[in-house]
């Protein structure tokens, strides 16, 4: 490797949210299909920001937002510890396969340890588009532990 791809080579850098990442953020969602407004996730995000139980983290390459992951902190009668939750994470379709989202899951794993968790898990659709997703979670250390019920109020 010569000194000037390494010199070249993108700098990827992990960090909480700010404010001026509220327009890459939307995109993201909107990336995955999650339909939002710019107002809407600034009311998300702020409400977020402003509770120690949440933690949202950004993945930035040479100054721009290619990633981020959202975290819970969650509490119950039935786990002695708290544990961490992933609400969601994403990765821009022009870089996946690039480590990027393995970085994210490490930063979460720190956020989570930071805030006393001994668990991080998150839950997914059962979509055969989200097969990928799956076998990353899987190949990076996850284990597939059950199902997911949902009914709507």
């Amino acid at each position: 490797m010569s000194i000037e791809s390494v010199l070249s080579a993108p700098a990827l850098l992990i960090r909480n949210f700010e404010k001026n990442d509220l327009e890459a953020v939307t995109s993201l969602m909107r990336e995955l299909n999650y339909p939002t407004t710019l107002n809407v996730m600034r009311e998300r995000m702020e409400a977020m920001n402003d509770n120690p139980l949440y933690g949202n983290l950004i993945a930035e390459v040479n100054g721009v937002v290619v990633g981020m992951i959202m975290l819970r902190q969650v509490k119950s009668f039935t786990m002695t510890e708290p544990v961490t939750q992933i609400t969601s994470v994403i990765v821009t379709s022009s870089c996946r396969g690039q480590g990027i989202g393995k970085r994210l899951i490490r930063g979460a794993e720190t956020w989570g340890r930071q805030h006393g968790s001994h668990l991080l898990f998150l839950t997914s659709g059962n979509r055969e588009e989200l097969a990928p997703a799956h076998a990353f979670y899987e190949h990076i250390g996850f284990e597939k532990a059950g199902y997911q019920f949902s009914k709507k109020l």
